[in-house]
């Protein structure tokens, strides 16, 4: 067990040393997170030291470019998702947790680690920030909002915990989990208020009765988290236990994604490409390249729900900004290296075209939409793209040209 303590309970030699990092963070950034990491690392109670880091840390990671390797980095630590959890070490665990932070702010297993080992040393509060954290990361990310839904159940925050409840339902109207974690939530407040009849139970949050129970019966209709939860558990054992069975690790990919969790989804495929039945298979390839477009995009839609909540918020604008060039800069990235390897793989070739036309690279688009005329799946769009290109760069006889063939 750790206590949680404020900043002001530290050693009064790490305080000094705080303030005057503190005071460096306008003219050296970098020195300020290195000492806010060297003292939490030797105080790993301190929660109030822990955000401070951890806002400078997301706040230096959006001002950088290392985004793009965000995602495709998680894989390193998909091993602490079954075998490697806080309970053997918690303390080291807590430790490893922030490095992988240190690296990538945004990656979400390490996150889970940070909690997952705060569990084990009873530190609640500190349960409750990690999960938070991801929250703000992926907001509608179904699998930490239950786990925060009941990380602030267990800290006593009911009120919270039937927020986080309703947030679930919002987004995935029928799940049994959020359903349960009310009522959970509801009982404890009648509990702590001595009468039941005092509480706002968890019918009165979902504003209806009829309501309330029209979801209870819809909820034993579906097949919740849990049996994925289930299914997940095997299938990892299988691959402990077979490593070698290429399908194992499609299966958990497969598992993962129904489940909501992408990078998980997306990791697992990275594992199967590292298997020796899987290099070089380019339906995996492409099954990686499409997930992390799916998982680009579900980020884009993030923030433009918040941006849309918060117009005025620049930084929500900025992270907005920040994720849709990412999605063009991987996309542009692999298309690249795709049409590099496959050049006759015309479907690529269009693709490519197009992410090149829409970032208004129009020299460059040009040969790939003339070499996708061969794949007759493409060639209409293909001419159309090339005129409209032509036309972008007035050249307008040959856009006219080209446009001409789409009418005969």
């Amino acid at each position: 067990m750790i206590q949680e303590i404020p900043i002001a309970q530290l050693d009064p030699r790490q305080v000094k040393q705080l303030m005057a990092a503190e005071a460096a963070i306008q003219t050296n950034l970098a020195y300020t997170l290195e000492i806010y990491g060297s003292i939490l690392k030797q105080s790993q109670g301190c929660l109030e030291l822990r955000k401070k880091l951890r806002a400078l840390q997301i706040k230096s990671a959006q001002s950088s470019t290392k985004g793009l390797n965000n995602l495709l980095g998680k894989v390193t630590s998909v091993p602490f998702m079954f075998g490697g959890k806080g309970e053997k070490d918690p303390e080291g665990t807590l430790v490893k947790a922030e490095a992988l932070i240190e690296k990538n702010p945004d990656n979400i297993v390490a996150h889970e680690m940070l909690a997952d080992a705060a569990t084990h040393l009873e530190m609640k509060e500190t349960v409750v920030f990690a999960y938070e954290t991801i929250r703000k990361i992926h907001p509608t990310n179904i699998k930490n909002l239950k786990e925060l839904g009941n990380a602030y159940l267990e800290f006593g925050n009911t009120e919270k915990a039937i927020e986080t409840g309703n947030a679930i339902l919002k987004i995935q109207p029928t799940d049994g989990d959020a359903v349960d974690l009310m009522k959970r939530a509801s009982v404890a407040v009648a509990m702590n208020k001595g009468k039941w009849e005092e509480s706002q139970d968890f019918r009165t949050q979902l504003k209806d009765e009829s309501e309330a129970q029209a979801l209870e019966q819809q909820a034993k209709a579906v097949t919740d988290s849990k049996g994925l939860e289930e299914l997940i558990r095997q299938t990892y054992a299988k691959v402990e236990q077979e490593p070698e069975i290429l399908n194992n690790y499609l299966q958990l990919s497969e598992y993962y994604h129904r489940y909501g969790d992408l990078e998980n989804s997306i990791a697992w495929i990275q594992e199967a490409r590292k298997q020796q039945s899987g290099q070089g298979d380019v339906s995996l390839e492409e099954k990686e390249r499409l997930l992390t477009v799916e998982y680009f995009d579900n980020s884009i839609k993030e923030w433009e729900n918040a941006h849309i909540s918060n117009p005025d918020d620049s930084e929500t604008k900025k992270s907005l900004e920040n994720a849709i060039s990412q999605k063009k800069l991987y996309e542009k990235s692999q298309l690249e290296s795709l049409v590099q390897r496959y050049p006759n793989d015309y479907g690529y070739r269009y693709e490519l075209g197009v992410n090149l036309f829409e970032n208004e690279d129009y020299d460059n688009c040009l040969s790939h939409f003339q070499l996708a005329q061969r794949n007759a799946k493409v060639r209409l769009d293909s001419i159309l793209y090339l005129g409209r290109a032509y036309s972008r760069k007035n050249f307008h006889d040959l856009a006219i040209e080209q446009f001409s063939l789409l009418k005969n």
